[in-house]
């Protein structure tokens, strides 16, 4: 095939999956519903928080929500599967197929039982962990782009001694000494009896909450009022 033709398979190849989508999201208007992505750490964070607008609204009924990782959340997103998502990410979340609004940001800690030494501390240095045994999440979670980032700027690595993608189990593994954890900062509650303390990296990497949809994405009168209640300050 020479270049031109290349350069057409590839425009009509777009076109094609453009055409999918739209048909995938005309039949699924058709049923009133939105189907809204949560990763588990920012849906125990804040949708308490949306609900009540959510049911004042009278939206509840029309919301299906699904819950998975970030990194999946996105992918359904883009492949037509999901109208909607939060989505968790080590900074600012930036892609040209989707409208992006970031609504909250927190930073990542370290987690250790309430009878750990460390936790007399607030804050701690990332380098004096070289001796601790670390609890972490699964890939998949934002965090572990985030652990690999205060991983590089040191120069040893982390004896992580066990990973889960269940963050409850994660928390309750820390409360019975088994080690420390990282973890962002909305994760942890009262209720947890654990100790977290503030990293003290420089331009460390955050953890960003962003509203997000696809750009081509043509929005029902009840996706706009969703939008809109998702996407105002007072979600945070």
């Amino acid at each position: 095939m020479t270049p031109a033709g290349e350069q057409l398979a590839s425009h009509a190849a777009i076109i094609l999956h453009q055409l999918d989508l739209a048909k995938q999201d005309i039949a699924w208007d058709q049923k009133s519903k939105i189907r809204f992505g949560l990763p588990p750490i920012i849906g125990s964070y804040l949708f308490p928080k949306i609900a009540v607008d959510l049911i004042a609204a009278g939206l509840m009924p029309q919301l299906e929500t699904f819950e998975a990782g970030s990194a999946a959340l996105l992918d359904q997103i883009k492949d037509g599967n999901l109208d909607f998502a939060l989505l968790g990410a080590s900074g600012p979340l930036v892609d040209p197929e989707l409208h992006v609004i970031q609504i909250d940001t927190a930073p990542f800690v370290i987690i250790t039982a309430e009878n750990d030494p460390l936790a007399q501390q607030s804050h701690v240095s990332f380098a004096t962990l070289a001796d601790r045994q670390f609890i972490t999440l699964n890939e998949g979670f934002v965090h572990t782009r985030a652990f690999a980032w205060f991983q590089q700027q040191h120069t040893f690595t982390p004896n992580v001694i066990y990973r889960t993608g269940d963050v409850l189990l994660l928390k309750r593994l820390v409360t019975q000494n088994v080690g420390i954890g990282f973890l962002t900062k909305i994760a942890i509650h009262a209720d947890d009896y654990l100790a977290s303390l503030k990293i003290d990296d420089p331009k460390q990497p955050a953890f960003t909450i962003s509203f997000v949809y696809r750009q081509d994405r043509v929005l029902t009168p009840t996706m706009n009022r969703f939008a809109q209640i998702l996407s105002a300050p007072k979600v945070v």
